[in-house]
This record gives C-alpha cells, sequence and structure tokens, in this order.
C-alpha cells in the first residue's frame, strides 16, 4: 500500500537530507579547518600575536640617543661670528632591573595575545557549528516538509475518491487544499531561512557572496561522554579566558615590582666636541646626570604608582575568580541544557514520534473505512508535524548546547577533547 512506503520515510526522515538533489555533503570538521585559516576576525587576532612579540625586543631596548648641535655666543644672531660650537651627544641608561622588569611585562603581554588567539578560534568554531546546525534544521524541515506534501496529496486523492462516490462532504476536500497551501507558504519560508543560515556560514568561512553549499549533515548519535566533574577541570585547565585572566594577574605583579623600582635612579652619559670658530680652541667634553626620583617634590607621584600598581593586583585577583565562577557556571548550564535535549530525543525516537505516527494510520484507516471524520484526520497528522519539527528543533539545540559547552569548557570538539 503506498500510505504504508511513506509512513516509513516518515519514520526516518529526520536522518535524511531535503532535495536529495546530488549536492555534496558538507563536512563539519573541513570547514572547522578552513574557518580557522581564512576568517578575517582570527586573522586579526593572528597578527595582534606578532605585534605583541614584536614589542618584547622594544622593551628591553635603550632609548633613542639624543645628538644636540649648538652655536654659543653669537652677537646677533650672526651666525658666522658664534664664538662656540658645541656637538652633543647624550643617551639615557634605565636602571638594569627596570629594563628586565619591563622585558618581563612585555612577554607575559605576547603570552596574553595568544590566549586572546585561541578564545577567538573557539569563539568563531562556536559561531560555525551553530550555523551550521541551524542550517541542518532548515533543511531537514524543508525535507520534512515535502513529505508533508505528499502525505497531504494522499489525503486529497482520498477525500476526493470518497467525494465522489458520496461518503465524505466537499468541505473534507477543501480543508486538504487549504493544508497543502498552508506547506506552499511555510516552504517559502523555508527557503528564506535556508539563504540566511547559508549567507551566515559564507561569512565566517570568508567566501565569496555568491558561493554556494551543500547539506548538512550529523551523526546519528548525539552523546556527551565526559562526566560533569571531568568538564569543570578541564574548564579551569584548558579554557584561554582564564589563562589570560591568570597571566592578568602576574602581569598586575611584574607591574608593582616595576613601580617599586622606580625609586631607583636612571644614568645619563653624554660627550660633548667643543670648536671655537673665532678662535683655535678643540676639546671635548664628558656629561653625566643621574636621575632623583625620590626628591621630595616627585615622591608622591612614585608612591602613587605604587598604590595604582597595588590597586591593579587586588582587581586581576578578582577578576580571576569572577571569571572562574562564571566560566564553572556555564559549564553547568550548557551541561544540563545537553543533558535536557539528550533525554528530549530518547524520547521523541522511543516513545513520542512512534505513537504519534501510529495515531494517524490509525486516523486514516478509520477515515477510510468512515469511522471517523476529516477533521480528526487532519488533527492526527498536525499533531505528528508538530512533534516531528519539535525533535528536529531539539536536536539542533542539543548539538549548539555541546559546541557552547566545548567552548566554555576551551576545547573545539567537546566529544574527541580537541
Amino acid at each position: 500500500m503506498r500510505f504504508i512506503s511513506t509512513m516509513a520515510l516518515f519514520l526516518v526522515m529526520p536522518l535524511l537530507a531535503h532535495g536529495q538533489e546530488q549536492r555534496a555533503a558538507l563536512d563539519l570538521h573541513l570547514l572547522i579547518e578552513e574557518a580557522l585559516v581564512n576568517n578575517p576576525e582570527t586573522q586579526a587576532t593572528l597578527h595582534q600575536v606578532d605585534a605583541a612579540h614584536a614589542r618584547i625586543r622594544q622593551a628591553g631596548a635603550l632609548d633613542d640617543p639624543e645628538l644636540t648641535y649648538m652655536r654659543e655666543e653669537m652677537p646677533g644672531f650672526h651666525w658666522n661670528e658664534a664664538y662656540r660650537q658645541k656637538f652633543e651627544l647624550m643617551q639615557t641608561f634605565r636602571f638594569p632591573s627596570k629594563l628586565s622588569k619591563e622585558t618581563e611585562i612585555a612577554e607575559i603581554d605576547a603570552e596574553h595575545s595568544h590566549h586572546e588567539y585561541f578564545e577567538k578560534e573557539l569563539e568563531i568554531v562556536t559561531r560555525l557549528k551553530s550555523a551550521y546546525y541551524e542550517l541542518w534544521f532548515v533543511q531537514q524541515s524543508r525535507a520534512l516538509n515535502q513529505e508533508n506534501n505528499r502525505l497531504l496529496k494522499q489525503f486529497v486523492s482520498i477525500a476526493r475518491t470518497k467525494f465522489g462516490v458520496g461518503e465524505a462532504s466537499l468541505q473534507d476536500v477543501l480543508k486538504a487544499n487549504v493544508e497543502l497551501a498552508k506547506l506552499e507558504n511555510q516552504e517559502t519560508v523555508l527557503q528564506q531561512q535556508e539563504r540566511s543560515a547559508k549567507a551566515m556560514l559564507i561569512a565566517i568561512l570568508n567566501r565569496k557572496p555568491d558561493d554556494t553549499l551543500g547539506v548538512a549533515v550529523l551523526a546519528d548519535s548525539a552523546v556527551v561522554t565526559l562526566s560533569l566533574d571531568t568538564l569543570q577541570q578541564l574548564a579551569l585547565r584548558t579554557r584561554p579566558m582564564l589563562l589570560h585572566d591568570s597571566l592578568a594577574v602576574e602581569e598586575s605583579r611584574a607591574m608593582l615590582s616595576l613601580s617599586q623600582r622606580e625609586f631607583l635612579p636612571d644614568l645619563k652619559l653624554g660627550v660633548q666636541y667643543v670648536t671655537a670658530p673665532m678662535g683655535d680652541f678643540r676639546g671635548w667634553s664628558i656629561i653625566a646626570g643621574v636621575s632623583l626620583p625620590f626628591a621630595p617634590w616627585t615622591l608622591g607621584k612614585a608612591n602613587a604608582r605604587v598604590d595604582e600598581a597595588t590597586a591593579t593586583v587586588s582587581r586581576s585577583s578578582a577578576t580571576l575568580n569572577a571569571s572562574r565562577n562564571m566560566v564553572l557556571s556555564n559549564v553547568r548550564d550548557f551541561y544540563f541544557r545537553s543533558q535536557s535535549a539528550r533525554s528530549q530525543l530518547d524520547s521523541y525516537r522511543t516513545v513520542v514520534l512512534p505513537q504519534a505516527q501510529l495515531s494517524l494510520k490509525a486516523s486514516l484507516t478509520a477515515y477510510q473505512n468512515g469511522r471517523t471524520d476529516f477533521l480528526m484526520l487532519i488533527d492526527a497528522y498536525r499533531m505528528l508535524v508538530e512533534l516531528s519539527t519539535e525533535s528536529l528543533m531539539v536536536r539542533m539545540q542539543f548539538e549548539q548546547a555541546k559546541s557552547e559547552l566545548g567552548r566554555q569548557v576551551g576545547v573545539l570538539d567537546i566529544v574527541s577533547n580537541k
């Protein structure tokens, strides 16, 4: 019987891609690799890493020397009548421990940029997965819509046959036609949603706007194999944001140490070559100077720098604690979301959808035998369509929760722990 074959297809519908148009399946892992290489945001963050490493060499270097030229004692600003001219080369030497500490701070900042890059990778991958799962949902919904269309056409055929022999009213045929028109409208909406999901993917992948994408596919299983405790411990070790904030504490402590060393003086050394254009004198001068950061009229500024750095250490420590609490809370949240969705999927697969399908089959048999009206058949059909759509939505929500869980833990793939 033709209806039986259609119902069998309905049972496995969530595992099929719509249209079966010989379009290539989209490999999510390959898309992730492409995004990590081509996404402009990850590229910008990677350039930021290079810039941070370049600053390390700058931090440990001396200030630029200063070369000056002077003509002194010029009567009436007559250039050629100057009594003396001087060439002076001056260099400032920071206290050695200051330079080493500034280099350390620059190295910590470079390590910061690495964790910012890894955090950006997690963000881009999570956004890519979310768009991919939305595309999967829309494509599966279109496939479901097409099967609904075939099923309703059978209802129309049955209603017309019964109407032709006087066993059904014209109203039954009209109701079936209305349901068909609703499916056509739904198809228009789904087409627009599919284009939007593809546009998001293309933007993340940095492809040309007119590029095309194939069919999104998901594995049959939907699992999170790691326990909540394992995920939380893993998050504390691997989440780039936490490592970033931990480094911020180290950086603030290094800044405190540097501010305390600002009480140490810097040295200036210079040489002068002096000539007397109006006479025969030629000679050299040596200049030496030292900064006085502990002078009474500047001591308050140095003390204020220490106070500021001390407050920054406290702020960084508090920020790290807040970040840990937020990450652990988010891990619990998305873990329970994924578990809830997983439980719902089991219920849909083993209980809800099979019973709804049996209900529709029984209603169709009863309608064909004249034991029920067409409205009851349509109600059973609508319930099956609604529950099938809900099951697809729950699967999408499970995958999105799993990808967000991976981001909170700090891994690209929560299943393989990579």
